[in-house]
């Protein structure tokens, strides 16, 4: 791994583990073994540490490659897929290759936005990305209608709130509980959600 990502993992360890970002170069050169000038080689100051940081585990992180989700089988198991690799892009976590380790995301996102370093880029990107979801959940839902597999009396729109709160929800348990099955949660309310939401076959019979 070269310097620039050991410093930046370090640091983020180094973060986590004090629960603060109030980190001093001192504390930086001591954890990552090098001298005061071999991290000013590669950052001017702290704050460009913590900048950087924010861009590579905050900004860059929060993007989805929606084209590698899997799509495969019903509309069930697509929009089932769909949501479980999203959910699991967050709660997989965040390699750190210095140190062989993962951490969990959930702390680096609570710790990096309740210090007050979160700015608008971030905020843009969160913004953003939930846009993309309601667009990409979009898509599918129509796709379901047209395959007589979602029901046609309720709007898009709401089925797509509807999966989208269900999601968000799972989501915020992980973040306050990060030991919960958050699998098992899922796969409960998914299904919930899909009984509401599949289209309802009318069978006629002659008397």
């Amino acid at each position: 791994m070269n310097t620039k990502d050991l410093i930046l993992e370090k640091t983020l360890k180094l973060i986590l583990e004090k629960s603060t970002i109030d980190i001093s170069i001192s504390e930086i050169r001591n954890c990552t073994g090098l001298t005061t000038g071999g991290i000013y080689y590669y950052f001017s100051d702290k704050r460009e540490i913590f900048e950087a940081i924010m861009q590579k585990y905050m900004i860059d992180y929060i993007k989805i490659d929606f084209e590698k989700i899997p799509l495969e089988g019903s509309s069930k198991e697509r929009i089932h897929d769909a949501l479980l690799y999203i959910l699991h892009h967050f709660t997989n976590g965040v390699e750190i290759e210095s140190i062989n380790e993962k951490i969990n995301y959930g702390s680096v996102l609570i710790l990096l936005t309740a210090t007050g370093y979160s700015d608008d880029d971030v905020n843009r990107i969160i913004l953003q990305t939930g846009k993309d979801i309601g667009t990409f959940l979009t898509d599918l839902v129509e796709d379901g209608k047209m395959q007589n597999e979602i029901r046609q009396d309720f709007s898009t729109k709401n089925i797509v709130e509807s999966l989208y709160i269900m999601y968000m929800g799972i989501q915020c348990i992980w973040l306050d509980f990060p030991n919960a099955d958050i699998d098992l949660m899922f796969e409960k309310n998914f299904d919930m959600t899909w009984q509401a939401i599949e289209y309802q076959r009318k069978l006629f019979f002659n008397l």
